[in-house]
């Protein structure tokens, strides 16, 4: 396969159009496969999107790109009850937005690789900062590549929606870290950050671009790439 690189895109709100739109980009060729793509979706309609290129799903129109939006005040545990409804969302199909308001976005791969498997679960979860998430992704069975899908909020807590158990178990051979990127250069400075050796492969980071220039990663290092 070609080397990959990470890139950003910015889709304009209001909704429904940066998520359509994110969707339709997502969707065309060569498009993103499992874990190639994580996303902002922001409570305005805008998305903040960061991918891999080329992606690895080319032209093939399965699995397929789609997006879902869940009310308030559950939105993270309904969108919890929707990943693990079959076809259930495997590894790196999903990327989620936890929103302080108690609403979620959701941009995932369907059908889901999973199907009615239960060996494991979709859950979700919430922490007073990064640094305790991080913590959480570190403890056994640890989370690997697309198992994890991080929501920095502007009052320093984190929803995380996550597959348990997670593949990594006991091993220590990579370690969940987060990182903080000020404005207004945030979104290229993660650019660089990611796309640097060991690069971040497939699964291995789950980003957040604010809308004031600022971005947040949450990483495996080091990346397999």
């Amino acid at each position: 396969m070609a080397i990959q690189t990470w890139e950003f895109l910015e889709f304009p709100g209001p909704s429904p159009d940066g998520e359509s739109n994110t969707v339709t980009f997502l969707n065309n060729p060569d498009r993103q496969g499992r874990g190639e793509a994580t996303a902002a979706l922001r409570g305005d309609g805008s998305v903040g999107l960061f991918y891999l290129v080329p992606g690895s799903l080319g032209a093939s129109p399965n699995p397929t790109w789609q997006f879902q939006d869940f009310p308030g005040p559950n939105g993270a545990k309904q969108a919890a009850i929707f990943l693990n409804a079959p076809d259930r969302q495997g590894r790196g199909e999903a990327t989620a937005t936890l929103r302080g308001d108690g609403t979620a976005g959701l941009l995932y791969l369907e059908p889901g690789s999973l199907g009615i498997s239960t060996t494991h679960t979709w859950e979700h979860g919430e922490f007073v900062g990064p640094k305790q998430a991080v913590d959480f992704l570190n403890d056994p069975a640890r989370q690997g590549a697309g198992e994890a899908t991080v929501t920095p909020r502007k009052n320093g807590t984190v929803g995380l929606l996550y597959l348990s158990p997670g593949s990594l178990g006991a091993s220590t051979a990579q370690t969940w870290c987060f990182k903080e990127f000020p404005s207004p250069n945030g979104v290229a400075d993660v650019l660089s950050f990611l796309n640097a050796h060991p690069r971040q492969a497939a699964g291995e980071v789950s980003g957040y671009a604010r809308s004031d220039g600022s971005a947040v990663i949450f990483y495996l290092e080091p990346g397999s790439n």
